[in-house]
């Protein structure tokens, strides 16, 4: 046998025992790692729904699903999506690191709760920042319940409060501090800003008078401290003593006040007694002049509105006749009449805007089960109306009158038991679902906080005063941008 090259020989020894090891063993291929995406979720406070906030780590093609909606007291949800907005219910797919943010505003700051609902009365704040509310309602089946008179701090707590026998209605509160309140039976209570009782006058001249379930009864306060209340006709109440100054009637036995008296920049007092005549009383008690409206069912149970020339604005309701508006001038003239569209009801009183554009909230008219806003130019053409839609079988009323902020928005309650801001063009801001029914009229802080009263979600006729964050800092400054002119509810032209 011939002698191999050697290196031809090592060479087939080495291939040789590769395929040997290659041939021992099984030929396997390795699968591929699978990929996640990390979803990271960021929800505020007040929302609800998922994915909650945290880290969540998905394969890569996984549908991931979300839901998310503010809590009742929130607003503003904003949903985004690696930084675009999105809608508030949707889905994606995870084909990279994805961020999921859920952000809302805190629109109730704080809501105080009472066993009795806030009816017709709408808070008063003092000037050192003490809030004055009061309640109490009719109930159908178990007639009036009682009331009470609750002083709270501006965070919401409570300073006092006094327990009463009957229904009271709004508050006002004196240059002094001292509050006085009216109820059901019309007697007037007086109490010190400590919560103690000064006096009660219920000493009526004709005491048989015909006592009205309706209507916003707060007194009026003149710049001396007089206290001015309707009841039997019209009151002038010494604010130490309550003793009668002096009192007007338009007729023997009496007619009842069912609105609020207003007191303009001369001093002169403006009140509808008998819901048919508007009468202007001197400061003595001596008659000024009566404005008698046009037919002879039409009735009113609003407070007056003052312009800045002492000019009076006032709404009517007649069944036969339908609803009418009328400016009246400080002399007892009138300016102007114009039809309300739909014969709307009225039970809300006027507000004026800065160019004195006028604001007036309606109940349902007609076959329209529908409320709404109106807005009126200082001569009294409809400029335009803002529509609520309904929530419930029944008619949805506007019994709150509107408040005006700083900034032009409009606030108001309705038996829909929302707020509503609404822009001076007709427009609406923004809604929140706030209570059950409402029928109290907002008053608004410089700080932008809100407050309005209502009847509460809860069973029975339980109630609440709402503090609610709002862009307004104080009013428009007009003659009179809300109910009773003022937040101490003084029904006096000029009050600061």
């Amino acid at each position: 046998m011939s002698k191999k090259n050697p290196i031809l020989r090592n060479l087939i020894s080495t291939v040789f025992f590769a395929v040997l090891i290659t041939c021992g063993k099984e030929q396997t291929t390795e699968s591929p790692r699978p990929v996640f995406y990390t979803l990271t979720a960021e929800i505020d406070v007040g929302i609800e729904g998922v994915p909650r906030t945290g880290e969540y780590k998905n394969p890569a093609g996984d549908t991931v699903r979300y839901e998310y909606r503010a809590l009742e007291d929130f607003a503003d949800l904003e949903v985004t999506l690696d930084g675009e907005a999105v809608p508030a219910k949707g889905w994606f797919i995870m084909h990279r690191d994805r961020h999921l943010s859920a952000s809302c505003t805190k629109r109730v700051l704080w809501r105080y709760k009472t066993s009795q609902a806030v009816y017709y009365a709408s808070p008063a704040v003092a000037d050192d920042g003490t809030i004055v509310f009061s309640t109490g309602m009719y109930r159908n089946t178990d007639g009036w319940t009682p009331g009470g008179l609750y002083t709270l701090n501006s965070d919401g707590t409570l300073k006092w409060s006094v327990s009463h026998d009957d229904a009271l209605y709004g508050p006002a509160i004196g240059d002094d501090g001292n509050i006085y309140v009216m109820d059901r039976n019309y007697a007037v209570h007086a109490y010190s800003p400590g919560g103690s009782r000064r006096w009660t006058f219920d000493d009526f001249e004709y005491p048989s008078f015909v006592k009205r379930d309706m209507g916003q009864r707060t007194p009026a306060i003149g710049a001396d401290g007089t206290v001015y209340v309707g009841a039997d006709g019209l009151y002038a109440l010494d604010p130490v003593t309550g003793r009668p100054k002096w009192h007007f009637s338009r007729a023997r036995f009496g007619r009842e006040c069912i609105a609020s008296p207003v007191i303009g920049a001369d001093g002169t007092i403006t009140v509808v007694i008998g819901q048919d005549t508007l009468y202007a009383v001197n400061p003595d008690g001596s008659r000024r002049w009566a404005f008698g409206f046009a037919n002879e069912d039409e009735l009113s149970m609003a407070t007056p509105a003052i312009d800045a020339d002492g000019t009076l604005y006032i709404p009517t309701e007649s069944y036969r006749a339908g609803s009418n508006f009328y400016a009246v001038s400080s002399d007892g003239e009138l300016r102007w009449r114009v039809h309300l569209p739909g014969d709307r009801i009225v039970r809300a009183s006027p507000v004026i805007g800065v160019d004195g554009t006028i604001f007036l909230a309606t109940k349902a008219g007609g076959a329209d089960l529908r409320a709404r806003l109106l807005a009126l130019s200082p001569t009294g053409s409809l400029q335009w109306q803002f529509i609520i839609e309904g929530k419930h079988e029944t008619p949805d009323d506007i019994y709150s009158t509107p408040a005006i902020g700083a900034d032009g928005i409009l606030y108001f309650g309705a038996e829909t038991g929302m707020l509503y801001a609404v822009r001076t063009d007709g427009t609406l801001l923004w809604q929140h679902d706030i209570a059950a029914i409402n029928w109290s009229s907002p008053i608004i802080l410089t700080d932008g906080t809100l407050l309005i009263g209502g009847i509460d979600n809860g069973p029975g006729y339980t109630g609440y005063l709402a503090a609610v964050r709002t862009t307004s800092f104080g009013y428009a400054a007009s003659s009179w941008p809300r109910f009773h002119h003022d937040n101490r509810n003084s029904g006096r032209c000029g009050n600061p």
